[in-house]
């Protein structure tokens, strides 16, 4: 078996209910084009939700409003106009006035929520409405339901759906990140809101757990642990009650996991034959495949979004670059050269992949997927890497420290500063965003 130090060589580089929705509105959504640069963002106004039944004690109208408020800033699309108090329900002259005073103010849409409590139940409905047009049209109504507990969650789906609705896909608020934390020699793995919300253990083994990996459904994380005293790969499942699953254990490492789009498979680096190698497990049936055979070391795989290649780091070369080869391993490429790149992540539109550059430091860098245009993403102060991209592709989650301790970070690729993520005491480290959950 490799020793420890090889080890960290490997690893250093490493339920609504919804109504037919009311037509969308023509007339804003020009100001929303997520694929082109210099967006100009909507205004868009959103009051403290109505009550329509039941005992606010907790303050769950104001929470609504306040995290979908700011998931939309998060996404770069929205500017959110201040509002205070809420707009009364059934009231129709009440919101006619309410949506021509924000739009005197410069709103472009606004939503208007109503929230019903009972006992431990909620029940949400949001009503988008297009400021622009004279007549304030309804864009868009649907209903939420869930638990006082869910209330955030619940806001994060309307925020998503927001978002849907003015640029045909919906938003990341709805997802969750993976991470690493813990002091040196007692590493678990946590979850948490996309917002760092929430946060909660899911190991709790007092072992070095690391790597952690979404799978393509948002149920399962794949990592690496020494739970065992080996670098072995394992399966958990944060969301049900289901044992930890032994993925690879075989002698050597067992490092760096990705999952394949269909879920299927997970390509990871393996040294059971002496040397850190690519292989692709079928995960149903434990069949394995070896994709690379050099002297080098190969680690750190990535899938295309299409299933049909595969990127990867390897020092072949000399020092560690990125490179690109088909899924059954022919076909290699050399992607990027000069320098030290690692943590190579390809992004789920297919378009770009983006990866870590040691020179003077640690920063993220993007290059196409044919090695064209390499740019740098991040800049100081301190060092960023361990890249994970959002579903959306238009963010990214980072690891830095540039506050001192290592944090979670998120950006959007448009050179707007940072969102720091988490806080507080220990390392947080090797975020994983999930997909948009179920």
């Amino acid at each position: 078996m490799l020793p420890l130090l090889a080890l960290v060589l490997v690893l250093a580089w490493l339920a609504p209910w919804s109504p037919p929705p009311a037509p969308r509105a023509q007339g804003v959504e020009v100001f929303l084009n997520v694929t082109g640069g210099g967006t100009k963002k909507l205004n868009i106004a959103i009051p403290e939700f109505a009550l329509l039944g039941g005992t606010d004690s907790q303050g769950t109208a104001k929470l609504l409003a306040s995290v979908a408020g700011k998931d939309l800033t998060f996404s770069g699309l929205f500017s959110v106009v201040a509002a205070t108090g809420s707009i009364p329900p059934n009231d129709a002259a009440a919101l006619k006035e309410a949506w021509a005073a924000f739009a005197a103010a410069g709103a472009h849409a606004g939503v208007h929520g109503l929230l019903a409590l009972r006992g431990e139940q909620l029940e949400v409905e949001m009503r988008l409405y297009d400021l622009t047009s004279p007549e304030h049209r309804l864009i868009a109504a649907r209903k939420f339901r869930g638990t006082l507990a869910q209330a955030r969650r619940v806001a994060h789906r309307i925020a998503d759906e927001i978002v849907l609705q003015f640029t045909g896909e919906p938003g990341v608020a709805d997802t969750k990140i993976a991470y690493v934390l813990g002091p040196r020699g007692a590493k678990e793995l946590y979850v948490a809101d996309y917002d760092g919300a929430g946060a909660a253990p899911v190991t709790r083994n007092g072992s070095i757990n690391l790597s952690p990996v979404w799978s393509p459904d948002a149920r399962s994380l794949a990592f690496t642990s020494f739970v065992q005293g080996y670098p072995d790969l394992y399966r958990v499942f944060p969301f049900e009650r289901r044992p930890l699953q032994t993925l690879a254990a075989f002698a050597g490492i067992n490092s760096a996991p990705a999952w394949s789009p269909d879920g299927r498979s997970l390509a990871m680096t393996l040294s059971k034959d002496g040397n850190p190698e690519i292989y692709v497990l079928n995960v149903a049936t434990g069949a394995l495949r070896r994709l690379t055979r050099h002297a080098g070391i190969d680690t750190d795989p990535t899938w295309s979004p299409t299933g049909r290649q595969i990127a990867f780091v390897s020092d072949r070369t000399g020092a560690p670059h990125v490179f690109v080869m088909d899924t059954d391993g022919a076909n290699v490429r050399q992607l990027t050269a000069g320098g030290f790149q690692t943590q190579a992540r390809w992004s789920p539109k297919g378009d770009t992949i983006v990866y870590t550059q040691r020179q003077a430091g640690h920063q993220l860098w993007a290059v196409n997927p044919d090695g064209s245009s390499p740019r740098q993403l991040t800049f100081g102060p301190g060092s960023a890497q361990s890249a994970s991209w959002a579903p959306d592709g238009r963010h990214l989650a980072f690891q830095s420290n540039r506050l001192g301790r290592s944090q979670i970070f998120a950006m959007l690729l448009d050179g707007t500063p940072p969102t720091q993520v988490t806080s507080g005491g220990g390392e947080a480290t090797s975020p994983s965003w999930s997909p948009r959950l179920p």
